[in-house]
């Protein structure tokens, strides 16, 4: 990240966003979590504290909490990108995300994570959330523990077997969801995570150095061109929507296997409301694909990785690589 300028204003305001947090950092320690502590050279790096009461345990974590596919604990890196959020790790050395989600009032948030984690609703084999583990009061301030998982679209999808049943538990998930009443509102791939905990992969061209960039465009989130609605819209639909450009972009490069993963994607990701799949329709219409794949398209090995407007990138346009920060270094 190169020496961060300690009177930049910018670096002055991420410092005072830290604040909070090292001030809760005992009283959460007091009800057994260990807040990860960041780099002294890398203000916004942070890895869990190598202290011997939260050392990585010697046995495998068992489920829902993450599998852990990483050399040295540094190799975990937690980003720090939102101010509600921070990783942590409990007495047992389990991983753990810990989430500001409600004041005084009760969120909407708080609300469906109570609703989601009863045991009804908790025990349904299509729920593929994220639940709370714990709930931590400070003041009038509520915390959720979280387990920490990876992004899963950080990981290579080996063959279509493979992406095909992550994209059928997503859409499976984002169905129990509208039955149940529930829209997300921010289906984008940091939201979409994975049972393991390994290190970070990091799509990157080969051979780019930054300096050399001349030109540059707008980041392209898939969402750019899509008609604003004027006034209020339906959150379900708009799900579909976002849930659609999302998995579009990471799927749909298997199409020279899956001829009709095209057409699927375009019913997710149009304009037109009436003609738009609702979740139902989409997880049904994905199935019925699904289920006429012969055993040689399953077994087609993945070559792509991106989808976009038309153009895909392969595995070896953009090659994955192991990102970790060298001991001390930003």
């Amino acid at each position: 990240m190169g020496n961060m300028d300690p009177t930049n204003n910018f670096w002055k305001e991420v410092r005072g966003k830290l604040c909070p947090w090292k001030f809760l950092k005992p009283f959460f320690a007091a009800r057994g979590y260990t807040l990860y502590q960041s780099n002294p050279l890398s203000i916004l790096d942070f890895y869990p504290a190598p202290t011997s009461g939260t050392a990585k345990p010697s046995c495998e974590p068992q489920f829902p909490y993450a599998r852990r596919v990483y050399r040295e604990d540094r190799d975990i890196v937690f980003f720090f990108g939102s101010t509600r959020v921070w990783a942590a790790r409990d007495t047992q050395g389990r991983d753990v995300i810990i989430r500001l989600i409600s004041g005084r009032v009760p969120s909407d948030e708080l609300k469906v994570f109570q609703r989601l984690g009863t045991p009804e609703i908790r025990a349904d084999p299509r729920n593929h959330s994220i639940h709370a583990l714990d709930y931590i009061n400070f003041d009038v301030l509520v915390f959720v523990v979280m387990h920490r998982w990876n992004e899963a679209i950080n990981h290579d999808f080996h063959n279509v077997r493979e992406i095909m049943h992550f994209t059928e538990a997503v859409l499976e998930g984002v169905d129990f969801w509208h039955e149940h009443r529930i829209a997300h509102c921010d289906l984008l791939e940091p939201n979409t995570d994975l049972n393991v905990l390994a290190t970070m992969r990091a799509d990157c061209l080969e051979g780019l150095l930054l300096e050399d960039v001349t030109v540059t465009k707008f980041l392209h989130f898939g969402l750019r061109g899509h008609p604003t609605p004027p006034g209020p819209y339906n959150p379900f639909h708009f799900d579909i929507l976002c849930l659609g450009v999302m998995l579009q972009r990471w799927v749909r490069h298997i199409e020279d296997v899956v001829p009709n993963i095209g057409p699927f994607f375009e019913s997710m990701v149009t304009d037109d409301i009436i003609k738009r799949f609702t979740a139902r329709q989409a997880l049904n219409n994905f199935r019925d694909i699904y289920s006429r794949l012969s055993l040689s398209q399953l077994d087609s090995l993945v070559t792509g990785r991106q989808w976009l407007d038309g153009h895909i990138k392969t595995k070896l346009d953009l090659p994955t690589r192991l990102w970790t920060s060298a001991p001390g270094s930003t």
